[in-house]
């Protein structure tokens, strides 16, 4: 019924993909399990190996990198099940993690689940790690990204979600651009404009791969370079020309153009020395990084 599609890159799965398959053959579901991984290059213990000789899945190691949003559609191209779940390579997962979505999909009424998109959320770690060059991404994730509204569209990640495989195909993740970042969020918010409904279910997995805070500021400052650019590429069908992307930090700059021009003076190298260096940063200076950032390029977009 189910197929879990993994998209990997330089990240070791392993662990992961025991607890698919040891849930999977508990539930005798018809439950499949793609992994693909994008290219990884052989600098690392990437369990390569290993997956290679699981008969269980379906691994392919690819000879291209595709990046975020062409991976995911391929893997769901290949799919063989009605129902795709895709998954983040560093997600640790909760007791009945594939149980609870199979009960989600038969509590939906039948004229529905081919407009199936439910999300299951993500978590942290209860503590914060002791490594405190993590502390940053753990702060940003525990505070920002668990509090979301689950079914808001703007908040849409793809992290841990399950579609009708009709539907992924019918709206595939936009592969025209290049950059990291916000690829889900943009398609996200054309679903909505689309008119479909988003639902949820407690089920959220414990995201692992905490960054370094350089890692981590570097990361956002790539993410909202490429969300500058969505939102002025023309990537939108038929029906969706007056569309906008929009995002927490869009919204406040869209609303306060003076006060982000003003912002946009904030000493960067101070903001970046705080961030980096403390175990317990306010998260409004890093959205007063962000702001700068955003500010910069709208310049440079206008010239000024």
């Amino acid at each position: 019924m189910i197929s879990v599609c993994l998209p990997v890159y330089r990240y070791d799965v392993r662990p992961l993909v025991e607890a698919l398959l040891r849930e999977a053959n508990a539930l005798a579901a018809g439950i499949e399990l793609l992994v693909y991984d994008d290219a990884s290059p052989d600098d690392g213990d990437w369990g390569k190996d290993i997956l290679r000789e699981n008969t269980a899945l379906r691994y392919r190691e690819l000879t291209e990198n595709l990046g975020r949003a062409a991976i995911r559609n391929r893997l769901v191209q290949d799919a063989k099940n009605p129902y795709v779940l895709l998954l983040d390579a560093d997600a640790g997962l909760p007791p009945r993690f594939l149980a609870n979505y199979l009960q989600k999909i038969h509590a939906v009424p039948l004229h529905d689940q081919d407009r199936l998109v439910v999300v299951g959320g993500r978590r942290y770690a209860p503590g914060p790690p002791q490594d405190f060059r993590l502390h940053l991404h753990w702060w940003y994730g525990t505070r920002r990204e668990s509090r979301v509204d689950p079914t808001d569209w703007q908040n849409f990640h793809s992290n841990n979600f399950l579609a009708s495989r009709d539907l992924l195909l019918a709206y595939p993740f936009p592969e025209d651009f290049s950059g990291y970042g916000h690829e889900d969020t943009l398609w996200g918010q054309q679903l909505q404009r689309h008119g479909l409904p988003l639902l949820a279910v407690p089920n959220p997995v414990v995201h692992l791969g905490l960054e370094p805070a350089a890692v981590f500021l570097s990361k956002q400052q790539e993410a909202l370079a490429n969300l500058h650019r969505l939102r002025n590429q023309t990537l939108h069908p038929e029906g969706l020309r007056d569309f906008r992307l929009r995002t927490r930090l869009t919204d406040f700059a869209d609303r306060y153009p003076r006060l982000t021009r003003l912002l946009a003076h904030c000493p960067e190298a101070g903001l970046r020395h705080y961030l980096t260096h403390t175990t317990r940063p306010g998260l409004y200076a890093l959205d007063l990084l962000k702001l700068r950032w955003w500010q910069q390029l709208t310049s440079r977009e206008h010239g000024t």
